[in-house]
């Protein structure tokens, strides 16, 4: 299940929410005062370290899943 990031428009807090992709655009009260949220775009970064400890980024190579080709992207067909 993905983790969606959401702010409240009323107070600005900022929450994450675990739940469906089906329910990504659910209403998401706010957890401290209850009002309405808007879910946001949540944007990440991940790295890898080398046997030799040089770090370095992962990339996805190509669009669907990461570009990691192979039977298991639900993306392909």
């Amino acid at each position: 299940m993905p983790l969606y990031e959401y702010t409240c428009q009323t107070c600005h807090n900022t929450f994450e929410k675990l739940r469906p992709v089906r329910d990504m655009d659910a209403d998401a009260p706010c957890t401290d005062c209850g009002s309405p949220s808007l879910r946001q775009l949540s944007v990440f970064a991940a790295v890898t370290v080398s046997a030799g400890g040089e770090s370095s980024p992962i990339a996805g190579g190509g669009g669907c899943c990461g570009g990691g080709g192979g039977g298991g992207c639900a993306c392909a067909g």
